[in-house]
């Protein structure tokens, strides 16, 4: 069964058809089936082709079958496109529409695994981390890396590698920030550890770096959310700043690398990174949102959803020290 569904049809779609329907309204699935068997019969729907654009109500999709069945033109059945609908409520205020285009799309559905043919947009109550402020930052890294962009490695012994290398690979090995209260809460600190693999030459010998950047995001240099106004560079906008920072549970960041490149300097091979730090910081919130639940409930009770974060070098962890390798984190 499936909820009522409103099917609209432009005046040009059924005029030379000599068929029309009622304004909107709930009507007869049988009614409507007969006067499709026997449009061709009736000189007075001659008389309504000129009419508004119509539209019709099926009820039952049981009673939709059966009018496609007893139709003896599917011509028009096909024309006007009378079929089973996912149907997505969104209610008086259509606060889902985004969610609800993914829901409907029967490609999305099958890439999802989407099974409920009907879901309601619906207030829920959830406890989130709500972002406040935002500290956007671009940044180039640069360090040293051996190498011998001459390919004369000279007599004092030892190995360069000849040539510059090229870069393989890389990742973001840790990520951290803190508060700075030695400071007087006027800025954020940001910490950020990269993996790099090079290679050298012909011999394929692999080399691994992990350089890292840190720096501060000043207090002026957070704009607030969803505003976009800055703290301004004063002491009125400081103390705004410290007022927030009192409230603010936490931080996240997005790293986007933008470029990783060697650069040959002299005898010198620089290993450059562009990157762009979206610092957020955020505070714990109760929120009512809008929203749809995609999935079906287990038996008679409400679906089972597990989250997990995984570790096994997966996890993008603070950048801590056991005292053997820089963001290993501490011995278990």
């Amino acid at each position: 069964m499936y909820e009522q569904q409103l099917f609209c049809y432009k005046k040009e779609e059924v005029q030379n058809k000599k068929l029309t329907f009622e304004s909107p309204k709930e009507a007869d699935p049988a009614e409507f089936a007969g006067r499709i068997e026997n449009m061709d019969e009736s000189e007075d729907m001659l008389a309504e082709k000129q009419a508004e654009a119509k539209c019709v109500r099926i009820v039952d999709n049981d009673n939709l079958n059966k009018i496609i069945k007893t139709s003896e033109d599917m011509e028009i059945v096909e024309q006007m496109n009378i079929r089973q609908q996912l149907a997505c409520a969104t209610g008086v205020d259509p606060n889902c529409g985004e969610c609800c285009a993914i829901f409907t799309n029967e490609d999305l559905r099958e890439a999802f695994g989407y099974e409920l043919e009907t879901a309601t947009c619906a207030c829920h109550d959830i406890c989130v981390e709500d972002v406040r402020d935002i500290c956007v930052a671009t940044r180039t890294l640069r360090q040293c890396v051996p190498c011998n962009p001459n390919a004369a490695a000279g007599c004092r012994g030892g190995f360069l590698p000849d040539g510059a290398p090229t870069v393989q690979s890389w990742r973001v090995l840790c990520a951290d920030e803190n508060l700075s209260p030695a400071t007087g809460c006027d800025r954020i600190v940001n910490n950020v550890e990269f993996e790099v693999v090079l290679r050298y030459g012909t011999s394929n010998t692999l080399a691994v770096v992990t350089p890292s950047d840190t720096f501060e995001c000043f207090f002026f240099e957070f704009a607030r959310f969803p505003s976009g106004v800055f703290y301004t560079n004063d002491l009125v906008g400081l103390n705004q700043f410290r007022n927030e920072l009192s409230l603010i549970d936490g931080s996240c960041k997005v790293i986007i690398i933008e470029a990783v490149r060697i650069v040959a300097e002299g005898n010198n091979c620089i290993l450059e990174i562009d990157y762009r730090i979206i610092d957020k910081l955020w505070k714990h919130e109760n929120l009512l949102v809008s929203a749809i639940k995609p999935y079906s409930a287990t038996g008679e009770g409400e679906n089972i959803t597990v989250s997990q974060i995984f570790n096994q070098g997966q996890a993008i962890t603070a950048c801590e020290s056991n005292g053997i390798c820089p963001g290993a984190g501490p011995l278990a």
